[in-house]
């Protein structure tokens, strides 16, 4: 069985996904073949995991950093017994033998075929004893050309920090794996709590050996259980619903797949990409999203999530789409739309204080950033705007969330942090085929009162009020100052300024001292920037 599934990932995965291959293959494109194809959360997982097993060797993918003492190491293996395949995952010492994380392999493979064999035996009720298993040969070597005889058997009493390498050969009795150090990895991937029809849906996402927009994914919705046990995989026993043939070798695949498990619970591609807006028909029902993690030349260990709750029904007709209206075309050259919005960061919006004070009328969902920020980056996108300043950015809403997004709309964007402790700031968004970025021109407006000459007289208007001034002085506001040329006219450069202003209502003689400093400031900008495109 094995044997026969090796050969069938190889041969049959290139009829149903494209793929272009290096050193490894990369999975590029889901062919319609599998757009209906219906599969369990758990073997959606294992045939998720198993796509690894379909290039021309088995992998095994090892983690070492520098800063760490420890190796992690990860792969896919079917035992002999067993009728599936299981992941493993191990974290050893640098400084152990690799006689002995061999060995740990060993033991961990060992357990598994124990407990598989015990969870066969009360599955089939049978009463034979639980065969053991057979010792395994496991060895590792330097060279990964020609036939194991011909390579270079590592040392055992090699530490791990000198024993695993790129491009090395792990054998499991029978089974040759590729060992790969460093490949791209997925260290988090989560759904949001609330996902709502009609607005784009994306997962939280974090990388390792690449950028996460990089990797490939691939979204299921979970459909309704039958009460049948035989399910098809398609709608139609002989044929998809896109109109291809289930014939040959794979349909072999896909009755090989069912027979795996796919039984109750079922999943069906509906997407690919890093973003996808689920429909009105998705309400109700849960999705999943498989993430494979790839750069130009390795892939490593796919993932997968499940969303916590159903895709639900969203708010109804938002007052923005009402003012998209006004904005469904794009800027004709010469021209540029700017956009500007207070997002309400995360950090002020989670606590009881907000809830119970500052936004009581709000219900406690609606204030979570789940929640709100679908509705803005609809809201936002739906401008159509060139440039975008944004204030009260939490900095993992930029990384996580705005830039991901914007940057699969064409824009860049840079985030600048408040001064201090404080994990918030502003934002600016630019689309990239209007402007190039040029440079930044940042500062901390209490500190350009205490630090700039120019800035005397107002330090001499507060002197005399200490709690003015220690108000004035310990704010930690940011004036985002980016500077952007024309793509459209070399030579026209934009010079874009972004502040959130001290907030209080009753802080109006602040809030004009800030200006005044970042209109000195911008003033110095702008005297700067006309001498170099004059000089150019």
């Amino acid at each position: 069985m094995q044997q026969i599934f090796r050969q069938l990932t190889c041969v049959q995965f290139h009829t149903c996904i494209s793929m272009c291959k290096s050193k490894s293959m990369v999975f590029v494109y889901v062919s319609p073949i599998f757009r209906n194809c219906r599969i369990s959360l758990f073997q959606l997982r294992k045939l998720c995991s198993s796509l690894t097993m379909a290039q021309s060797q088995p992998q095994l993918f090892v983690k070492s950093l520098e800063t760490d003492d420890h190796i992690y190491m990860s792969f896919m293996y079917k035992p002999d017994q067993l009728d599936t395949y299981r992941a493993f995952s191990l974290q050893r010492k640098k400084a152990e033998t690799l006689h002995a994380t061999l060995g740990r392999i060993s033991a961990n493979i060992s357990k598994a075929v124990e407990k598989g064999m015990k969870r066969k035996k009360k599955t089939s009720g049978a009463s034979n004893s639980i065969s053991c298993c057979t010792e395994l040969t496991i060895k590792l070597f330097a060279n990964a050309n020609g036939p194991l005889r011909n390579m270079t058997e590592i040392d055992e009493n090699t530490l791990n920090i000198d024993a695993w390498k790129d491009g090395y050969i792990l054998s499991i009795g029978d089974v040759v794996f590729n060992v790969q150090v460093n490949t791209p990895t997925v260290k988090t991937l989560k759904l949001p709590t609330n996902i709502m029809a009609g607005f784009p849906l994306y997962p939280r996402c974090e990388a390792e050996f690449s950028h996460f927009l990089d990797f490939k994914f691939f979204w299921f919705l979970q459909e309704k259980s039958s009460k049948s046990k035989t399910k098809p995989l398609f709608n139609d026993d002989s044929q998809s619903n896109v109109g291809i043939s289930l014939s040959g070798k794979t349909k072999e695949l896909l009755d090989m797949c069912y027979s795996l498990g796919i039984l109750n619970e079922s999943w069906r591609l509906i997407d690919c990409g890093w973003c996808t807006l689920p429909s009105n028909s998705a309400i109700g029902y849960n999705l999943a999203l498989a993430c494979i993690p790839i750069n130009e030349e390795r892939t490593g260990m796919p993932l997968v999530a499940e969303s916590p709750n159903p895709v639900s029904a969203g708010p109804g007709l938002c007052p923005f789409e009402e003012r998209h209206l006004s904005t469904i075309k794009m800027t004709t050259p010469g021209y540029f739309r700017v956009v500007s919005y207070n997002i309400l960061a995360d950090l002020y919006a989670n606590s009881d204080f907000t809830r119970e004070h500052l936004f009581p009328y709000c219900p406690a969902y609606a204030l979570d950033i789940d929640y709100r920020k679908q509705l803005f980056l609809k809201e936002i996108m739906g401008y159509n705007a060139d440039v975008i300043c944004l204030q009260e950015v939490d900095k993992k809403v930029f990384e996580f969330d705005l830039l991901p997004c914007l940057k699969q709309c064409k824009f860049e964007g840079v985030f600048s942090s408040k001064s201090g402790q404080v994990a918030e700031g502003e934002a600016l968004f630019f689309r990239k085929s209007k402007f190039r970025f040029v440079e930044q021109k940042d500062i901390f407006l209490s500190e350009q009162i205490e630090l700039n000459p120019s800035h005397t007289s107002i330090l001499e208007q507060i002197a005399s009020d200490e709690q003015l001034k220690e108000k004035l002085l310990s704010r930690t506001t940011v004036l985002q100052v980016v500077i952007l040329e024309s793509t459209e006219t070399p030579g026209q450069r934009l010079v874009v300024a972004n502040t959130h202003l001290y907030f209080h209502p009753e802080a109006a003689l602040i809030r004009r001292l800030q200006v005044q400093v970042a209109l000195t400031h911008l003033e110095s900008v702008m005297q700067k920037q006309k001498q170099q495109v004059a000089f150019r």
